[in-house]
């Protein structure tokens, strides 16, 4: 890392009592209570994207342009480097959030910080985001954890304040390639703000308060100094049909601080079918199943966050701070068919200082989206749906996705687009809901974050449950300095861009804070939750294994997570069937799986000369057996699949000279209790020198057919 430091000189020089600071920011960050004004200063926000340019407004051709890496502002030669300008923000304002993902070569590249006309960072582009290099997590972070560094998505939230400007530039190395990606969020601050500049000598006098935030939010403690002088309890049984309710009632105003309950009996839709409603000073303004508010979606499911969690045993919890002037009446309606049983509930309230000038109530609607098609059937293209459309002043505060779909084809390509107060072009445009959504590639894998969460990943059941695998995905993503603020609107889009033109449910959550009087289109969806209450089962399905067995590797994912990778058979990711020039694979399951008859650039002659290895993350052999689906070629020790034990294959299996994949079971019995491997090997250059893998299952039994 080669650090500047500023000289004094260079620094921003406050003449007010209280300027807008680092320390200040992160108290902010912090304060439950900070997005429940609307902000004075009044600030306006952007994003700062690697978006494909081709995209410009809904009525103008490309608006669904999809080459969303490397693209930048512009190009500039500086000290005999290429920079490519990704940030270039003039007047006061403060970085928000940073978000980068990377590929081939990308993340050897550079990132250049430039504060008030000055460079006073140039690091590595990870280091920069989630390396630590400003703080320590979780304000510098990366998610999943599970899945491999460099295809993680990379998130820094400590803020970055500036008095008179801010460039951001991507210097890649040299002889490098691949995909860099990258979403940046900024406030503006009206002229005449003062705003003390981010420097290192700030930063060092800041490490305390930083401290003591990184603590808060690791947690989970906000609105712990806020005083809570009342708890409501209201347990109890609620039949079909019915409701149960609580009214608060306060001279002089005050908040919700903690609302928290668990939801226990009834039928496997209870978290859908049963209701959640608020209404603060006469008007409701949250509407939305029990599941999808607290984030867990269709089923239960651990996870803890800054505002919502669900931290286990069935609880639910909210800390967001709901404010209000004189009345907040909260009601749990239930539209399942079987009564359900409300447990643990309180709501916990405190004094507030309600300002009838920019105190706003807290809001959630949610809409549902059942058996659509996921591009439209005839253009064959992606569509743009809301999270929500909401009039009047205010902040948006976060959104939730539940989707369930029939197949494990990743369906997040889509950009979050959002229009603040009537734009015809936003001023927001992203790269991908996961990029969205904090992490990257299409992941699977499940992580919590202060502020992102994804409790069900879509394409696999490992840590969900030990005898199936879903269709299933939940994603959550609140906001705490990097909320957008609106003085009239906001339309809050996202693509629904499918790699696979199928049926799908899925199910937006939209959180924000409106001044009274505002409104929002989506209000009490009661078609949709009558609709779920009267499925049989959970329309969030579960595929079912053999019930003895559990799940190791289905390759469903854009990657090979923490499988090891070497050669060039491989490619990036899992194949998606048939690739080009091979005969008709068959035999597979669902959609993804190991083919290594792969054609790198540049091509060989034929792709059964590319060679490699694929090893699985260490595992304790605990079943019997070990089953999966292999076909391609029928060399022992050149294109087989091991099973490797203190460095030695054990167990080994090959194809049969065909393209179809069948059934092999390994007897590892002898093996229980031991760490083991599992290897993939394409060592074979010419006739069937490849190997295809689907599958992998621990089980008590064998399978063959």
């Amino acid at each position: 890392m080669k650090k500047l430091v500023l000289p004094l000189a260079f620094l921003a020089v406050s003449v007010s009592a209280a300027p807008i600071s680092l320390e200040s920011l992160l108290r902010e960050m912090t304060d439950p209570d900070a997005n429940t004004y609307f902000p004075s200063p009044a600030y306006t926000t952007r994003l700062w994207s690697s978006y494909d340019r081709g995209s410009t407004t809904p009525d103008r051709p490309g608006w669904f342009a999809n080459d969303d890496n490397n693209k930048y502002l512009r190009a500039e030669e500086v000290d005999g480097r290429r920079e490519e300008v990704m940030l270039d923000a003039k007047g006061s304002g403060v970085i928000t959030r940073f978000w980068i993902t990377v590929s081939g070569g990308s993340h050897e590249g550079d990132l250049r910080l430039y504060i008030d006309g000055r460079c006073v960072l140039e690091t590595n582009c990870v280091a920069f985001v989630s390396g630590g290099v400003f703080c320590g997590a979780p304000l510098s972070d990366s998610v999943s954890k599970s899945t491999g560094l460099l295809q993680r998505g990379h998130n820094l939230y400590l803020p970055i304040p500036y008095a008179k400007s801010c460039k951001v530039s991507y210097l890649r190395k040299p002889g490098t390639d691949g995909s860099f990606y990258y979403n940046v969020e900024t406030r503006a601050y009206p002229e005449g703000t003062e705003v003390e500049s981010f420097s290192w000598d700030g930063l060092e006098k800041a490490k305390p308060t930083i401290a003591a935030v990184n603590r808060a939010l690791a947690r989970r403690t906000n609105g712990d100094d806020k005083v809570v002088d009342d708890i409501v309890s209201f347990d109890g049984e609620i039949g079909p049909g019915k409701a149960l309710s609580r009214t608060i009632t306060r001279a002089g105003g005050g908040a919700v601080r903690r609302l928290a309950c668990t939801l226990t009996q009834g039928d496997a839709n209870r978290l859908r079918s049963t209701v959640l409603e608020m209404c603060f000073d006469g008007e409701r303004t949250v509407w939305a199943p029990v599941g999808e508010f607290f984030g867990c979606g269709p089923v239960y499911e651990s996870f803890t966050g800054w505002f919502t969690s669900c931290p286990g045993t069935d609880q639910f919890e909210s800390r967001w701070s709901m404010p209000f002037e004189k009345t907040c009446t909260v009601t749990v309606r239930n539209f399942g068919p079987s009564a359900v049983r409300l447990g643990n509930a309180q709501i916990e309230v405190g004094p507030y200082a309600w300002d009838p000038a920019r105190s706003m109530h807290f809001g959630a609607c949610w809409h549902d989206y059942a058996n659509v098609q996921s591009r439209t059937p005839d253009k064959h293209e992606p569509w743009d749906f809301d999270y929500a459309e909401l009039k009047g002043q205010g902040l948006f505060v976060g959104t939730t996705m539940s989707l369930w779909q029939e197949i494990t084809d990743w369906w997040g390509e889509g950009d979050e687009k959002i229009f603040v107060d009537g734009e015809k072009a936003p001023s927001y445009i992203g790269t991908g809901s996961e990029d969205h959504y904090g992490y990257a590639w299409g992941s699977a894998n499940i992580y919590s974050h202060p502020f992102l969460a994804q409790p069900i990943g879509i394409t696999t059941g490992r840590a969900l449950r030990p005898n199936s695998y879903r269709r299933t995905m939940v994603n959550i993503r609140n906001r705490a300095l990097d909320a957008v603020p609106f003085n009239e609107s906001i339309r809050y889009l996202m693509e629904m861009w499918h790699w696979k033109d199928v049926k799908i449910d899925f199910a937006p959550l939209a959180c924000y804070y409106l001044r009274p009087g505002g409104t929002s289109n989506h209000g009490a969806d009661v078609k949709a939750v009558q609709r779920i209450a009267r499925v049989d089962t959970d329309m969030f399905r579960h595929y079912a294994l053999p019930e003895t067995a559990r799940l190791f590797e289905d390759f469903e994912g854009r990657s090979y997570g923490d499988w090891k990778v070497t050669g060039d058979c491989f490619g990036e990711g899992p194949a998606k069937g048939t690739l080009p020039r091979q005969n008709p694979v068959s035999g597979y399951n669902a959609t993804g799986l190991v083919n290594t008859y792969y054609t790198p650039r540049p091509a060989p002659a034929n792709p059964d000369d590319t060679t490699g290895t694929l090893t699985s993350p260490t595992f304790v052999v605990e079943k019997a057996f070990i089953n999966f689906l292999v076909g391609g070629g029928e060399y022992k020790d050149e294109t087989c699949v091991n099973l490797v034990i203190d460095g030695k294959a054990v167990r080994t299996a090959v194809g049969r000279n065909n393209e179809a994949l069948n059934w092999t079971s390994w007897d590892v019995r002898e093996f229980k209790g031991r760490p083991a491997q599992i290897e993939i090997v394409d060592r074979r250059k010419g006739h069937f020198g490849h190997i295809n893998v689907d599958m992998i299952q621990f089980d008590d039994k064998p399978r063959t057919e």
